[in-house]
């Protein structure tokens, strides 16, 4: 009875022993499991964070890129304008010195008047010259010892009037009145080197440069890629 009872225990033992194993390896096992789902999620997110952050990154990079593209577009812009400006304050100042000049604008005046005599068929006309009030006074010695003088032998005699308010002068036509004023010379020169300008800074900053039959030329410096 002694030998059975101990053997019982011993079994009992054993068995206790070995359940505890199978439960301690089954254990095991499912923290092994949960450690690799946690593993695998924790990839799973880690790579979604990353693509995220590399989606983001294109995209303050495009945002940052096109926003510099603008900047610099701007800035060429405000530089274009600015120079232009500089430039018609050259042209200003430089054409109002010479206007406010008597003799260079009797020598324009002069001029046109040989030209309208000589274009004028009737042979006997008034040529109208209006400029400001201080520069007629200042031609009106002028005008009458090389107009009304020898008005019968050119056949051509010239009004001057001092009601124009800048600088400069016009005179009347048939077809109308030409301004030769600081204003219109101004323009004329503008328009003429303003081109130049905008070329000048277009290569400048590397600009593709219209070709003379349309379309771009891709090397503005003149070099190939």
């Amino acid at each position: 009875m002694t030998q059975t009872l101990e053997s019982f225990i011993d079994r009992l033992r054993a068995d206790g022993v070995e359940a505890g194993r199978k439960a301690a390896e089954e254990i095991r096992r499912e923290a092994e499991r949960d450690a690799e789902k946690l593993r695998r999620d924790a990839e799973a997110k880690a790579q979604e964070i990353v693509r995220a952050a590399e989606a983001e990154g294109q995209q303050i990079l495009a945002r940052t890129q096109t926003d510099l593209k603008l900047a610099a577009r701007d800035t060429v812009a405000r530089l274009r304008e600015t120079l232009s400006e500089a430039v018609n304050r050259v042209l200003e100042k430089a054409v109002a010195e010479q206007f406010d000049r008597a003799d260079f604008l009797a020598d324009l005046i002069r001029e046109v008047a040989r030209q309208y005599a000589e274009a004028d068929a009737v042979g006997e006309s008034v040529l109208t010259i209006n400029v400001s009030e201080p520069m007629r006074q200042r031609l009106a010695h002028w005008a009458i010892e090389t107009f009304h003088k020898d008005k019968k032998r050119e056949g051509l005699s010239v009004e001057l009037h001092g009601s124009l308010t800048g600088a400069g002068f016009e005179y009347k036509m048939v077809e109308g009145t030409v301004e030769i004023t600081a204003e219109s010379v101004v323009q004329v020169l503008s328009e003429i080197i303003t081109p130049e300008l905008r070329k000048l800074i277009a290569e400048a900053v590397g600009e593709p440069q219209e070709r003379p039959g349309g379309g771009h030329d891709s090397h503005p410096s003149g070099q190939a890629d």
